[in-house]
């Protein structure tokens, strides 16, 4: 029975890593903009973002933000994060733990600017501070930029914003939200691989 108790667990965790790769690559799947929360002093923050990537094997999502974002300056603070992924056709949840590292103008940083689309770009010209106060409604974008063609030359200084945000996974909780019988499991990285359990939902 024990063997058969892990082996459930085993498949539990694998379609957990499944359903996060989907979402990163799929902008229609449900886990493609989950909500990670950060700490901010006394209280937590929360917001949508999108799911970049993810690898299996590293046990690490990613995320990427406006270097001058508050969110970057509380994970400097303080590293802890949490995502929340839920699937409403499935009933499934997914909350994880993790440690965000900052890949600022790196091979890392670098190779993901290159490699995203011209329009993803243009929201690192904004010529505001994001959530710092602003006079009337905007995108902060210059005028001459939004009456232009994209081009990578006329985006490029975008790139002294980027930053990507890579958060390897410590603990990922799963609940299933059945009709009549919930369930829900743990799973606790550890030195090689994760140690799993039941936990009551």
């Amino acid at each position: 029975m024990q063997e058969q108790t892990e082996f459930y667990l085993d498949q539990i965790l694998k379609d957990c890593w499944q359903r996060l790769a989907d979402g990163a690559q799929s902008p229609k799947h449900l886990f493609h903009f989950p909500v990670i929360s950060t700490l901010n002093k006394d209280f937590p923050e929360s917001r949508v973002v999108v799911l970049r990537a993810v690898n299996p094997k590293e046990h690490t999502l990613i995320f990427y933000s406006d270097v001058r974002s508050p969110k970057i300056r509380q994970i400097k603070e303080s590293p802890n994060v949490s995502w929340v992924f839920y699937d409403a056709k499935s009933r499934i949840q997914i909350r994880i733990k993790a440690k965000a590292v900052l890949h600022f103008k790196d091979e890392i940083s670098l190779e993901a600017w290159e490699n995203s689309r011209l329009e993803s770009k243009k929201v690192y010209l904004s010529q505001q501070v994001p959530s710092s106060k602003v006079d009337e409604p905007t995108d902060g974008l210059p005028q001459d930029l939004k009456m232009v063609n994209l081009t990578e030359e006329n985006l490029k200084s975008g790139y002294e914003n980027f930053v990507v945000v890579k958060t390897e996974v410590l603990e990922l909780d799963w609940l299933f939200l059945a009709h009549h019988e919930h369930r829900r499991a743990r799973f606790m990285k550890e030195l090689e691989g994760f140690n799993m359990e039941w936990i009551q939902p």
